[in-house]
């Protein structure tokens, strides 16, 4: 593996942990979820994964747009497990509640990589020249 679609990895998760952490410590206001006919959609999650993925794509380049869609299959997997694990709800509920989440998180994963590599380079170019 080469080591940019590693950091691009590291980088990913490390800002979709980082988006996590500050959902749970402000709280409500942010830990808020749009209801939808096709499940709950939280907005400041899905604003996360296009970021992480962007960051992402910016380090490792077009081949991680695949490499970000498996991240989050890998990250909704670990979800569900631990969600089915729960006695209250059944697996099927919980799959019907989250399918437009999953969906959407995977598009954006992509998405965002994609864009991360399109302009990533040109924004980090910039920065350098800051500094």
């Amino acid at each position: 593996m080469d080591k940019r679609i590693l950091w691009g990895c590291i980088a990913a998760l490390g800002l979709l942990v980082a988006f996590a952490v500050i959902t749970m410590l402000l709280g409500a206001p942010l830990n808020q979820a749009l209801k939808t006919p096709l499940g709950d959609l939280p907005v400041f999650d899905l604003l996360g994964v296009l970021v992480a993925m962007a960051a992402g794509g910016a380090i490792a380049g077009v081949r991680f747009a695949w490499i970000a869609a498996a991240l989050m299959a890998v990250v909704w997997v670990t979800s569900l497990a631990v969600l089915a694990a729960s006695p209250t709800m059944p697996l099927m509920l919980v799959l019907k509640l989250n399918a437009m989440a999953m969906l959407l998180s995977l598009a954006l994963a992509v998405l965002g990589a994609r864009l991360g590599a399109q302009y990533g380079p040109q924004w980090l170019a910039r920065i350098s020249r800051r500094a």
